[in-house]
């Protein structure tokens, strides 16, 4: 038997060519077959990844941006209660507390969805509540001074700059996204900075900047 086989071979010397490609060849395809099927589930599973990391990224900002814009209507409403009526002492500290019990839940959002976040953003929600601080800081002051009828004057010209940083957070969050197209005009925008209505009339705005003033030179702003 064995000779006969070495004969077979030594008459067809390429048929051991063919028989080693007829076995071969298709563990090879199926060993190819294989390894393009892992690359083409790993490709699949990192455009998840990245298409879910970019859907939570524009949850977060979603989030945050909703509670800032939460915050700004509440210190609007502020405004209201101070306005006219803040003739004695419990009108600001009525005033804020009923602004702290509203917009306790918007700080929880906002600190629960900060991960993903660029420093920029983070820089600006910052900057957004020290803003927020020494709004408050400054009512109490006027409260100790009993210059009720600036309290109203403080929050408008605090809301101004509440909203311009809010307007600044909008743009970037916008700019950081650049498959999504969004109509953006900041001019539009800027009518936020006039939530609180008219400005104080100038002798307001003068006793204010006045009262301000001593505030910083005694370094509680």
């Amino acid at each position: 038997m064995k000779e006969i086989i070495k004969l077979i071979l030594e008459q067809n010397p390429g048929l051991v060519t063919v028989a080693l490609t007829s076995f071969l060849l298709p563990i090879a395809i199926l060993w190819l077959t294989n390894r393009n099927n892992r690359k083409i589930k790993e490709l699949d599973k990192s455009i998840d990844q990245k298409f879910k990391a970019k859907d939570d990224i524009r949850e977060q900002e979603k989030r945050v941006y909703s509670s800032l814009s939460k915050i700004l209507f509440d210190v609007q409403q502020l405004h209201v209660s101070l306005s006219g009526s803040c003739i004695d002492t419990s009108c600001i500290n009525d005033a804020l507390k009923k602004y702290d019990s509203s917009v306790s839940k918007c700080h929880t959002d906002i600190a629960d969805n900060m991960l993903y976040l660029s420093s920029s953003s983070i820089n600006l929600i910052y900057d957004f509540y020290n803003t927020i601080g020494q709004l408050k800081i400054q009512l109490l002051e006027l409260e100790k001074q009993k210059e009720y009828s600036l309290a109203h004057v403080t929050v408008y010209y605090s809301a101004q700059n509440l909203a311009d940083i809010l307007i600044q957070i909008q743009e970037l969050f916008i700019s950081q996204r650049s498959d999504l197209k969004v109509e953006f005009n900041k001019l539009q925008q800027e009518k936020m900075k006039y939530c609180c209505g008219q400005e104080p009339p100038k002798e307001l705005k003068e006793r204010y900047e006045k009262v301000r003033s001593a505030m910083i030179e005694q370094s509680l702003l």
